[in-house]
């Protein structure tokens, strides 16, 4: 090993192993059928499986939310009786560790199936029959609550996470040593890294450095928010 040159880029690893509780089936003959996943993760990245392009959208928001500390796909299966008295298994897609230990089941499903399987009521029946210990709430997500512009946002911030770079982020982390307020683009520009520059600033968004004015779709002119000693600004 000593022989070999060193590199500036940390040493792959293959990601964990997916924490699903089943396999995810695959539809072979459905042409509209979809099973993706992503590498994601609070520590150790792992495979993060999802049976819906849908459920993959929901798990970037989930993943890259302030609020969510850890998430688990397809968890141990509960079971509820519906309003007739009839016992049902289900399966949450998600189960969402947040950062107060708090815990949420979450279904996702399109809208309109949402709307056509009464959704909302059954999580309503199914959240007071929970099992002790499982979850503290239920928080069903549909296609209304991920529209493009956060669902783009939530991956750019989920794969510029992914590859972090000490020295870059230590460069643009100087730039915000002083109370200010600048465009994405601004920032950039003083960095003088560039692309990399860009990505460096998207990690500070990540970990709550930077603050967006505007909840619209990131990029160079993104007007940012910060906190600091005393007062200054990039122009």
């Amino acid at each position: 090993m000593q022989t070999l040159p060193n590199s500036p880029v940390a040493p792959w690893r293959p990601p964990g192993r997916s924490r699903s509780s089943r396999d995810i089936a695959i539809h072979e003959r459905c042409s509209a059928s979809c099973r993706p996943s992503l590498v994601g993760g609070a520590h150790h990245p792992r495979e993060i499986r999802c049976e819906s392009g849908l459920e993959r959208k929901a798990a970037l928001f989930l993943l890259t939310h302030p609020q969510v500390a850890d998430l688990r796909e397809q968890p141990a299966a509960v079971t509820y009786r519906d309003a007739a008295g009839i016992e049902h298994r289900h399966t949450f897609d998600f189960l969402a560790t947040l950062t107060d230990g708090r815990k949420l089941a979450i279904p996702v499903k399109p809208m309109a199936r949402a709307v056509r399987k009464r959704l909302r009521e059954t999580c309503k029946l199914m959240a007071g029959q929970l099992p002790r210990g499982f979850a503290d709430g239920i928080l069903p997500i549909t296609d209304a609550d991920l529209p493009r512009d956060v669902v783009h946002n939530a991956a750019l911030l989920h794969h510029a996470r992914r590859g972090a770079n000490p020295d870059h982020d230590a460069a643009v982390e100087r730039l915000i040593a002083k109370p200010g307020r600048s465009t994405i683009g601004a920032l950039v520009a003083a960095s003088g890294l560039g692309g990399a520059g860009f990505r460096a600033v998207v990690r500070l968004v990540a970990k709550g450095r930077v603050t967006l004015v505007e909840h619209a779709r990131i990029d160079h002119g993104t007007t940012l928010v910060w906190t600091g000693d005393i007062h200054g600004e990039v122009a």
